[in-house]
C-alpha cells in the first residue's frame, strides 16, 4: 500500500516543517534585535496564510510580509525594546534603591502599572500589524483593546509565552524551533478575536466581489 502526498500524515508533516522554518527564519532575521518587530509580524503573517490557510509558501509569505510591514514592524519593535529596558531598569533601581526596597508595596505596584501594559499589548501588536492598516499608535490601542477585552485568552497566552521562555532559558538550542511553535499555538486565540473585528469588513468586500484571503 502506497503512501499519497496528499494524505493527513503528510499534510502535518509539511506543517510541522513550515512552521519550524519559519520559527528559523524569524530568530535569522532577529539577530540584529533591533529588527525583532518585523520578523514578529512576518512570522505571525506566514503562520496563519501559509500554515493554516495554506493560501502561500511559507517563505514566500514570510519575506512579503516582512518587506511590507517592515516600517511600521520596526517602529514597534524599538519602541518595545526600550520600553523593556525602562522595565530593566526599574526592576535594577528596585534591588538597589533603599527608598524602594523600603517601600515594597508602593514599589510593586509602580512596577504592575509599568509592566502590565507592556506585557499585554506586547502579545497582539505584531499580529495586529500583520493584518490591519492603521497608524502605530492605533495599532497599540487596538493591541491593548484586545488583550483587555478577552483577558482568558491573553493569560493563557502569556502563560505558554512564560513556559517557553523558561525552556529556552534552560536549552537555549530550542530558541530554534519554540518561536515558530509559539506563533502557531497562539494564532488560535488571535485569529478567533481578529474574527470578531473583522466581521463588519466581509459584508464591505461582499459588495466589491473580492474578500481577503483572511476573510474568506
Amino acid at each position: 500500500m502506497k503512501a499519497s502526498l496528499d494524505s493527513p500524515v503528510f499534510g502535518k508533516t509539511d506543517q510541522i516543517a513550515d512552521v519550524l522554518i519559519l520559527g528559523f527564519l524569524w530568530l535569522l532575521v532577529s539577530l540584529p534585535i533591533i529588527t525583532i518587530g518585523p520578523a514578529s509580524v512576518a512570522l505571525y503573517y506566514a503562520l496563519v496564510k501559509s500554515v493554516r490557510r495554506k493560501r502561500d509558501t511559507a517563505v514566500g509569505a514570510f519575506f512579503w510580509a516582512l518587506k511590507r510591514n517592515f516600517r511600521q514592524g520596526l517602529i514597534a519593535g524599538v519602541t518595545y525594546l526600550l520600553y523593556g529596558a525602562i522595565l530593566l531598569y526599574y526592576v535594577f533601581l528596585a534591588k538597589t534603591q533603599p527608598i524602594l526596597q523600603e517601600n515594597i508595596y508602593l514599589t510593586v505596584t509602580i512596577g504592575i502599572i509599568l509592566a502590565a501594559p507592556f506585557v499585554f499589548t506586547a502579545l497582539y501588536i505584531f499580529p495586529v500589524i500583520s493584518r490591519f492598516e492603521n497608524p502605530l499608535i492605533k495599532q497599540i490601542f487596538y493591541a491593548l483593546h484586545m488583550s483587555v477585552g478577552h483577558m482568558p485568552g491573553t493569560l493563557i497566552m502569556l502563560s505558554i509565552l512564560l513556559l517557553i521562555a523558561f525552556f529556552v532559558y534552560l536549552f537555549p538550542f530550542f530558541l530554534i524551533i519554540l518561536p515558530g511553535i509559539y506563533g502557531y499555538v497562539s494564532s488560535f486565540f488571535i485569529e478567533k478575536i481578529f474574527k470578531i473585528y473583522t466581521m463588519s469588513m466581509r459584508a464591505s468586500y461582499d459588495e466589491q466581489g473580492e474578500i481577503p484571503w483572511y476573510l474568506e
